[in-house]
């Protein structure tokens, strides 16, 4: 009774020997065999349920993520809104359902719930939305009586054939699922094992041969699926050949009043009736009117867009911040100015330590390279040069395989430190950066190379090779980027995380942001990457900003293109890349 709360005002209730009463606005509601029936008055009772182990869309068991939730909040109060027919009973889950079921807690409706706000820990629901009238105040009811920071699980029907009782209102994609829960912080969604499309092709040809006349339903179950799929094609391109006669005729044996419970659509036609004076003008948003209502969720909608992109912005403009801010590190103790103690630093500071860069340069130019390092020490000990803040060592003795094998191929030292900062934010640390060498490399981009693979043992210098050469790398993954790109802090986080979840996958795509004109006159703008294949493809070795799993490159026998199932590909739909140019040959089609 604590949770309980009156469907019409919202006030506490009071029971008595044989009903409830609410506190409030005094309304009555039924007990029955202790079960309160707490229904708004527009909706008449149900009555009672069966429960049967020969029934399971009745009963429909918790999956492993709804058992995992109960676990976790065994401590709080979880709600299984129309739980249905369970055979047993959890001490922490509250059943409830628009029919009254031997384990059933209490009768309601899910766009009215009988309870107080905030009383929640969790909610979950299974195989119930594609049932309700209307899921959007469902999904309302349910942010107002779950916690916050509660967890909300639902699974809903997408392509089953039409079932239940009393209605079966919707079948609802993954976008639209995620549009009713737009308000919530969204962690995930998809396709659950309980959810493979096996299962809803086993659904509709089992209801389908079950609905049909015996000698059809004989016919087709002897008939290879095969011959049934292309007898299809054919008769619906208008090539039906004569042996798809007996087939069609067969499928088209369904009895009539069976063809909407399997339907590909439904259609409707009405006409429109005679308009009243009322119906005819301009409702107030007080009315609430459909019309005014639908836009006004547009554009709310279009707001919640908006918000999205500027929370997404300022992102960005954190992570290039402290990038700006590590490379102004780095570049302050590069130029470090070497001065006599208590020497006051005039304003010809800047061009003395200029010259002094370029006598470097002219001493490395003609000392042999033992010697070189041996100065180079020494002057880096007396001006007392330091990591820089915030790069962590880590030992490479004790390092395992990393995740991802990042390859890049530096000219320039702005953009080398941003590339290089950029991993050492990552909040997944499982990386390793290659630098390849190059004879057109400067001095300068030399040193930044050799100052980072001291900061970071995670960082390997490759001597004199091209990208296509022939080199050690250990990541599970490889990840090529173009000079100058960075990666989002979150990156390489949300490519392990599909990765762990997609094992076989072998291409990881995500969206990025180029730089196409001047940073100050051109804002940056956000690509798409190349669309998942449909169909078996291939990718460019190289091909930057593609994590191309390790395995597949190493058995690819040295050719610059791999092969790629296109179940084997994913898209992550995040900016994770930040470039100066649009990346180049992501993928490349087969012949």
């Amino acid at each position: 009774m604590p949770l309980l709360a009156c469907p019409r005002c919202g006030s506490r209730l009071i029971q008595h020997e044989s009903r409830v009463v609410c506190g409030g606005c005094e309304a009555a509601y039924p007990l029955r065999n202790g079960v309160p029936v707490l229904l708004p008055e527009t909706i008449e009772e149900a009555g009672t349920g069966e429960a049967s182990v020969d029934d399971p869309v009745s009963r429909h068991p918790y999956s492993q993520e709804s058992l995992r939730i109960i676990e976790e909040h065994r401590d709080e109060w979880v709600l299984d809104l129309g739980a249905g027919g369970k055979l047993q009973r959890w001490d922490n889950v509250v059943q409830i359902d628009i029919f009254r079921y031997p384990m059933t807690d209490v009768v309601g409706s899910a766009d009215r719930l009988p309870f107080r706000d905030n009383s929640f820990g969790a909610v979950i629901s299974q195989a119930v939305f594609e049932h309700l009238q209307y899921p959007q105040a469902a999904v309302e009811e349910i942010r107002r009586v779950l916690k916050p920071g509660g967890v909300v699980k639902i699974d809903t029907a997408f392509l089953q054939p039409e079932h239940g009782y009393p209605h079966h209102f919707y079948n609802a994609t993954e976008t639209g699922l995620r549009e009713w829960f737009r308000e919530f912080d969204l962690r995930w969604s998809g396709v659950e094992p309980h959810q493979h499309p096996r299962w809803s092709l086993s659904w509709f040809l089992g209801v389908y041969l079950d609905r049909l006349p015996a000698d059809a339903a004989a016919l087709l179950r002897t008939t290879p699926l095969g011959e049934v799929v292309d007898a299809l094609q054919r008769s619906g391109t208008g090539a039906a050949q004569p042996q798809d006669v007996a087939i069609m005729d067969a499928l088209g044996a369904l009895p009539e009043h069976h063809l909407r419970t399997l339907a590909a659509g439904v259609s409707i036609r009405a006409v429109n009736p005679p308009k009243t004076l009322s119906s005819t003008s301009m409702p107030s948003l007080a009315g609430a009117s459909p019309v005014v209502a639908t836009d006004l969720d547009r554009k709310l909608a279009a707001a919640r867009m908006d918000l999205e992109y500027l929370r997404s912005e300022l992102t960005t403009v954190h992570e290039r911040q402290l990038l700006a801010n590590d490379q102004a590190r780095y570049m302050a103790q590069y130029y470090r100015l070497i001065a006599d103690a208590g020497e006051e630093v005039s304003l010809g500071a800047g061009r003395r330590a200029h010259a002094l860069f370029h006598a470097k340069n002219m001493v490395r130019a003609v000392v042999p390279p033992g010697m070189w390092r041996f100065m180079r020490d020494g002057w880096r000990t007396l001006s007392g040069a330091s990591a820089v803040q915030g790069a962590q060592t880590v030992h490479s003795q004790a390092m395992a395989a990393p995740f991802v094998s990042a390859v890049v191929q530096p000219f320039d030292v702005a953009a080398l430190t941003a590339t290089f900062f950029s991993l050492v934010h990552q909040t997944y640390s499982g990386w390793e950066l290659l630098l390849l060498g190059h004879p057109d490399q400067s001095p300068a981009v030399r040193r930044a190379m050799e100052d980072f693979a001291r900061l970071d043992a995670r960082l390997t210098i490759v001597a004199r090779t091209d990208p296509e050469g022939d080199y050690d790398w250990r990541g599970q993954y490889r990840l090529v980027l173009q000079e100058g790109t960075t990666l989002s802090f979150n990156a390489l986080q949300e490519m392990f995380t599909l990765a762990k979840v997609r094992p076989d996958t072998w291409a990881i795509m995500a969206d990025y942001d180029a730089f196409l004109g001047r940073d100050d006159v051109m804002p940056p703008m956000r690509c798409l990457s190349a669309p998942v294949p449909q169909t078996d493809s291939s990718f460019a070795v190289l091909a930057p900003c593609v994590l191309l799993a390790g395995d597949a490159l190493r058995r690819n026998g040295g050719r610059s293109i791999i092969d790629v199932n296109y179940q084997q590909v994913a898209h992550i739909p995040l900016v994770l890349f930040h470039t100066l140019q649009e990346p180049s040959s992501l993928r490349v089609a087969p012949p």
